[in-house]
């Protein structure tokens, strides 16, 4: 897992440009209407990560802490069943590209794992840092908390439609 405490896997972190990091959240759905002064904290609080090809990005089983949002590359949600890996998504840069929002709201472990297919950068965010722009903005709570269960209800769909689509084994 690429955590505070565990960061053996982080190839190359850093802020990266507050106004890159900007433009970035500003094209993602979910922070596309925040106040500009609540979009530049999320951006200066957000925190850039590399992986290379094959590198684990979480692991089933492990606290989740952060949500991802995919800049750059592609990534494979997998989940472990009976002693089998099973491939649940693949997201990209292009296309669905966040993974871990529910982390923002409430602690729990890891209910699936990722790994990068290509050399991925991702822009993450903690739990801790989106709960101090919270406390800063506290009466836009309601409705972050509302887009957040949104986005992952579209990403949940998304992933039924995945599965679904996928010839019976």
């Amino acid at each position: 897992m690429n955590s505070p405490g565990n960061t053996e896997h982080m190839a190359s972190p850093g802020r990266g440009s507050l106004q890159e990091n900007m433009a970035f959240l500003r094209r993602q759905p979910v922070f596309a209407d925040i106040p500009l002064e609540m979009l530049r904290l999320y951006a200066y609080l957000s925190q850039r990560e590399h992986f290379q090809k094959d590198e684990p990005i979480i692991r089933q089983g492990e606290p989740g802490d952060r949500m991802y949002l995919i800049m750059t590359g592609t990534v494979a949600v997998c989940e472990e069943h009976n002693g089998r890996e099973f491939l649940l998504q693949t997201l990209a840069a292009d296309g669905i590209n966040s993974f871990g929002e529910l982390a923002l709201l409430a602690e729990f472990d890891w209910f699936y794992s990722a790994r990068a297919v290509t050399d991925v950068t991702l822009l993450s965010m903690t739990r801790e840092a989106f709960r101090k722009v919270m406390e800063q903005y506290s009466e836009q709570y309601s409705e972050a908390v509302a887009d957040i269960i949104r986005w992952r209800i579209r990403r949940l769909i998304d992933q039924t439609h995945t599965l679904l689509d996928k010839p019976a084994a």
